[in-house]
């Protein structure tokens, strides 16, 4: 009898432990399925989390720890070639890691086609000013003794002009305006009419069409929107010591008369002026940065300008302003909208509804303007990076989404 009780006894363990064992699993299981989800989900946080901080221009370094519910996250951010940012981030809840990716990459940038370019305001060029690359203007090209371009002159309509000029360089350069007077011309000459020349009128061409100026009133309502999110400063503001500004919006002047690094879009309402130096913080990379002003913008004499350190990198002037120094009345008061003085080497300068001036041995890879004048031995020297250039409000604008998914 004693032997048939444990006999079944044992038969009863056996049968409950073959009836318990897999609920046991099928706990153990969904335990560790739902951690594999919190893990997952707290891995998209991170990557999410590190996304608006970039978008918004928030503070991020290159590596970030979330703790949530006890667990943690651990997020990467890594600049890559080709204007790309790549976010991984790696969640871990007991043990269970799953890791999702986020690559961003810039937008196409604004095009700077030309070396340098006008609006209906035209070029004046004094002597021996000249422009290393080519040119387009929907006025006129005025030069004086030793202004040349070394590639093509365009001017557009049917009163277009080029006078006193020297065009082309090397056996290449040609110069397309309806009239074309008193000019030397290494490849064509085409035009309607002309004299003084060192060759006759190809009249085989139609003149060339007004083209309009590469940067568009929307780029800047968003560069303005960009710079407001990161702040706003209520007052003039004067850099005397090492600074780093950006993104932020002044309602007032800026006067750099130390060095000042720009880390974000700075945008003053009133006007800018330059007296010290001018760099790009270095987590720009291969991207450039603004500096915009609705006022006046004066660099002065032998301002230095330092990019990110990156190849692609420049520092855009960017003048709102309508002044030209015809106009004695306020705001302009026989000021231009900006100003390049002697010696001053700098990247880009924009105002396409005023007129840029440089003054004696300025330089400058890429203008842009309604109206550009250079005084005696001013050069612009078109950097071929300008063809595409990508603008953001800091390492951190305009960014867009390339790739996400788990890895």
């Amino acid at each position: 009898m004693l032997m048939s009780v444990i006999f079944f006894l044992f038969i009863s363990l056996a049968i409950t432990t073959g009836l318990v064992s897999p609920s046991v699993r099928e706990i153990k299981n969904t335990a560790t399925n739902l951690n594999s989800k919190k893990s997952y989900f707290l891995a998209e946080s991170g990557v999410e989390d590190a996304f608006y901080r970039i978008l918004q221009n928030k503070t991020i370094g290159t590596s970030e720890t979330i703790t949530l519910d006890s667990n943690s996250v651990n997020t990467t951010i890594t600049t890559l070639l080709g204007n790309v940012k790549q976010i991984v981030s790696l969640g871990d809840v007991s043990g269970n890691q799953r890791t999702i990716g986020l690559k961003l990459k810039t937008g196409e940038g604004t095009v700077f086609k030309y070396g340098t370019q006008a609006g209906q305001g035209g070029f004046v060029f004094q002597n021996n000013s000249h422009v290393n690359g080519s040119l387009y203007s929907n006025g006129n090209i005025e030069g004086s003794n030793g202004a040349y371009i070394t590639g093509d002159a365009f001017v557009a309509g049917d009163t277009g002009s080029i006078s006193n000029m020297r065009v082309g360089y090397g056996g290449t350069g040609s110069a397309h305006a309806h009239n074309i007077t008193n000019s030397t011309v290494t490849g064509v000459i085409y035009c309607q009419t002309g004299s003084g020349n060192n060759k006759s009128c190809d009249t085989s061409q139609a003149d060339p069409v007004a083209q309009d100026l590469p940067i568009l009133d929307s780029d800047i309502a968003q560069w303005k929107t960009d710079a407001t999110n990161g702040g706003v400063t209520d007052g003039n503001v004067v850099i005397s010591s090492p600074a780093t500004i950006g993104p932020r919006k002044i309602i007032g002047n800026l006067t750099v008369n130390d060095t000042l690094t720009v880390a974000g879009t700075v945008y003053a309402t009133g006007n800018v002026s330059i007296d010290g130096t001018v760099k790009l913080d270095s987590s720009y990379g291969a991207i450039s940065g603004i500096i915009m002003s609705d006022g006046l913008i004066s660099i002065g004499n032998g301002v230095i300008f330092q990019d990110s350190g990156t190849a692609g990198s420049y520092i855009l002037f960017l003048s709102n302003s309508t002044c030209d120094d015809s106009i004695s009345a306020s705001p302009c008061f026989g000021k231009n909208a900006i100003e390049v003085s002697n010696n001053s080497d700098i990247s880009i300068v924009n105002a396409q509804k005023g007129t840029v001036y440089f003054s004696n041995n300025a330089a400058v890879k890429e203008s842009v303007g309604k109206k550009i004048e250079l005084k005696n031995n001013v050069g612009i020297s078109y950097g071929s990076g300008m063809i595409n250039v990508d603008f953001t409000s800091g390492p951190s604008g305009s960014w867009t989404v390339d790739s996400w998914g788990e890895k």
